[in-house]
């Protein structure tokens, strides 16, 4: 099944703490929309994002599940390797390696998450939370981060059209100048999801009927 291929894209996602600010308009440009918000205990920003795609809802899964081609639109995404998934329950756990600008160390962080769509709204989220450290092996060419949560949203507006959400929190240890990160923290979103509207449209996703996932006619 196909959830546990590639549900790696998750990397980039994280729900917020109740008592974390408000979300800050950060950037809206070429129909993207990415906010910042601090989050209390972790010292870079939790961020959202969002876009307007033309795509099934089994196509924009289908495209979040093809790890093999992940690397092609999610930003700074170097490789996810599958360590375990559950067909029947969509749940999946995956390793990704990102790449962090030099001279920074290349980080990876252990995701467990799980597919699920809404019955009524025909919402799909796939949401994802870090692994306790030490549950799994360091890999020694990689920084492990230790906290990672976050969501991807589709949410079908009709006339083939799909509303995309992403939102992402971490905290990616070691020594980085955390100030300077927060200024430009919602690069990542935004051209991740520039890259997901250049390849969503290809025939790969869109032909792509996902038996777990029902589109908003149906």
């Amino acid at each position: 099944m196909i959830f546990a291929r590639v549900v790696g894209l998750l990397l980039l996602l994280a729900t917020a703490g109740a008592s974390a600010s408000e979300w800050e308009l950060a950037r809206d440009r070429n129909g993207v929309k990415v906010w910042t918000r601090d989050e209390p205990g972790f010292p870079i920003s939790a961020f959202k994002a969002v876009t307007v795609v033309d795509s099934s809802l089994s196509g924009l899964v289908s495209l979040i599940m093809d790890t093999d081609r992940i690397n092609l639109w999610a930003y700074r995404i170097m490789r996810i390797e599958v360590l375990a998934r559950d067909d029947v329950a969509s749940t999946f756990v995956i390793r990704t390696e990102t790449d962090f600008p030099w001279p920074l160390t290349n980080r990876d962080v252990v995701l467990a998450g799980q597919v699920s769509q809404d019955e009524k709204t025909r919402i799909v989220t796939v949401r994802s939370r870090s692994t306790p450290m030490g549950q799994y092996p360091l890999h020694p060419d990689f920084l492990r981060m230790p906290e990672m949560i976050g969501d991807w949203i589709f949410r079908p507006l009709g006339d083939g059209k799909v509303e995309v959400t992403m939102i992402g929190r971490a905290n990616p240890a070691g020594n980085i100048p955390f100030g300077v990160v927060n200024l430009i923290i919602h690069e990542t979103p935004y051209q991740t999801l520039i890259g997901l509207r250049k390849i969503i449209g290809q025939d790969r996703y869109q032909r792509a009927r996902l038996s777990q996932i029902r589109e908003l006619q149906e």
